[in-house]
């Protein structure tokens, strides 16, 4: 039996995440622009209706708001075909 070395370990157990420009319209009408994180073979549809109430989006400015979902009126991907 092979054992892992802690970093290995850890190393494993990271995900890749890519961020996906997205233009966000909340029920109030406020308007939000930012990138989400998903994974390489995941949609941005995929984020949305997973199980999680909130998730990260990263302004232009850096700055991180998190987003719940139920305040989402429209979620327009901009790098995303369809």
């Amino acid at each position: 039996m092979q054992t892992q070395s802690v970093a290995q370990a850890r190393m494993s157990r990271i995900r890749t995440k890519i961020a996906s420009e997205v233009e966000l319209i909340l029920l109030d009408g406020t308007r939000i622009d930012g990138a989400v994180f998903i994974n390489l073979n995941e949609r941005v549809q995929d984020l949305l209706n997973g199980p999680a109430p909130f998730f990260p989006l990263r302004q232009a400015n850096q700055e991180i708001l998190l987003i719940a979902k139920s305040a989402i009126a429209v979620c327009k991907p901009l790098d995303q075909p369809g």
